[in-house]
């Protein structure tokens, strides 16, 4: 794609009216947002009913999509696991609440093996006993406290 393409592609995307065609939506007060899981939201109107953070930038706070809807999820179950856009970062939900973050400056995949990666982790939860058990230990205190209330399930 040429480079007037991208632009022309991303002014579309911001003189857009439908949610689901932006990734990033500065954050106002008639922007309807549910926290779902520490630092993530869902956006009444997002038709991918997708993932977002919220991030400063220049003292404005903005809301940006964590993923790609159409292409970054990979699911098993109540498991999904999905990939931000610059395809560095995945993060691990169960029944859609975040659970871990695993970057790949820490875990070693490339932006062309992140579907293998995203792959093998579903695998690995499905087929190592105790897997998901040592990801939540990994995690922050308070975290791991809000993940053994709402899924006991997880622990055992």
């Amino acid at each position: 794609m040429s480079e007037i393409d991208s632009i022309l592609i991303e002014l579309q995307k911001k003189r857009a009216s439908n949610l689901s065609s932006k990734d990033r939506v500065k954050l106002t007060d008639d922007l309807q947002i549910k926290k779902v899981a520490f630092d993530m939201y869902r956006v009444l109107k997002d038709q991918y009913n997708d993932l977002w953070k919220v991030e400063e930038v220049d003292g404005e706070r903005f809301l940006v999509r964590s993923s790609d809807p159409q292409y970054t999820s990979k699911e098993e179950g109540a498991w999904v696991v999905t990939g931000n856009y610059d395809s560095d970062n995945v993060t691990l939900s169960y029944k859609k609440v975040p659970i871990c973050s695993f970057s790949s400056d820490e875990f070693g995949f490339s932006k062309d093996d992140i579907f293998t990666f995203k792959a093998a982790l579903l695998d690995v939860i499905e087929s190592e006993e105790g897997f998901v058990k040592k990801v939540i230990d990994r995690q922050p205190a308070a975290k791991v406290s809000a993940i053994k209330n709402l899924f006991p399930e997880l622990l055992k």
